[in-house]
């Protein structure tokens, strides 16, 4: 048998393969793929694309090539952001964008598709605090009393309307929920699509519960789960939810406040401070991942700051209303 040759094998030569060169949209929908990859919703997935391609066409209108792999935080800051607040937009609306535009950075740094993560060089904008519009309890009653709940569609809005002051759940949780959501015995409400796909249990109490039970009666058994139907027996769409709404407001002649699905819920957590409710639970029931917007709600609400001005007006504790003595 012939021995082996003893001398050393040559090492084997591997070469790195060259960094394929893709364009700005294709980066985009490798990003996209990578976060469907990670089960991100829909509306997260689309709220990505559009921002991206939002900050594209700002550097397109103002004629500067968007190069993705040598874009630096100055150019971003000088010709996105200075943008957007010379356009006037809002701080929200201009750091949801910001924000899209650093998970994507961020991104194609990890995937070595950039040499340096651009996301680090620039920051958000300081967020001016808006007031929230709530609904006062005249107003909630006011509203409630605007469907017409002898026929369907009324009683079908009636219930939709007490469901979302009762749980603050969001619009799009509300179209998602399905019959086998709700528990009538347990008293309590399964929200399995929430924000960042986070299922959470909201509790009810009983003139919620029986409110359900009178429509669950009336709904009767359909081919579709969806919860809330239209007459067609099909699942009723967000913009007709928010037209039933926005009707029955002006119906009731509320001017002081928009009336929508999201004022329900900022009104749900203001009642639910001021009848003596905690942040924590408070931040379970409306499935807010951090702390920060119900403590906004306890800066707003946790104290009835008419009463407690009554009590200390300085010009009523003056006696100022009494007449003066004219000379």
């Amino acid at each position: 048998m012939a021995r082996r040759n003893n001398s050393l094998l040559s090492p084997i030569q591997t070469v790195e393969p060259q960094t394929q060169q893709i364009t700005f949209d294709q980066a985009v929908r490798s990003f996209i793929l990578h976060n469907r990859a990670k089960n991100l919703s829909p509306n997260s997935l689309e709220f990505y694309e559009y921002n991206l391609h939002y900050m594209q066409k700002v550097f397109q209108e103002q004629n500067i090539p968007l190069d993705y792999r040598n874009i630096t935080g100055k150019q971003i800051k000088q010709h996105f952001t200075s943008y957007m607040l010379d356009k006037g937009l809002a701080s929200n609306t201009i750091n949801g964008r910001l924000k899209s535009c650093k998970a994507f950075f961020t991104y194609l740094y990890e995937e070595k598709m950039t040499a340096h993560n651009v996301s680090e060089q620039f920051d958000l904008v300081i967020a001016e605090k808006k007031m929230i519009q709530t609904l006062t309890k005249e107003q909630v009653i006011l509203l409630l009393n605007q469907p017409d709940r002898n026929t369907f569609s009324g009683l079908r809005d009636y219930t939709l309307m007490m469901v979302l002051l009762e749980t603050g759940m969001r619009i799009g949780e509300c179209i998602a929920l399905e019959i086998d959501d709700v528990n009538l015995k347990e008293c309590e409400i399964r929200i399995k699509m929430g924000k960042g796909r986070k299922a959470r249990r909201v509790p009810i109490q009983k003139t919620c519960v029986q409110v359900l039970k009178s429509y669950l009666a009336e709904r009767g058994e359909l081919e579709t789960k969806a919860l809330f139907v239209n007459i067609d027996n099909k699942p009723l769409h967000r913009r007709t939810i928010q037209e039933n709404i926005q009707e029955y407001g002006k119906a009731a002649q509320i001017t002081s406040a928009r009336v929508s699905p999201h004022t329900f819920r900022h009104t749900m957590a203001k009642f639910y401070i001021i009848n003596g409710g905690d942040i924590f639970t408070l931040q379970q029931i409306l499935g807010h991942s951090s702390l920060e917007m119900v403590r906004y709600y306890v800066e707003l609400f946790s104290t009835d700051i008419h009463q407690q001005h009554q009590k200390y007006s300085p010009v009523e504790n003056m006696g100022l209303t009494r007449k003066s003595k004219r000379g």
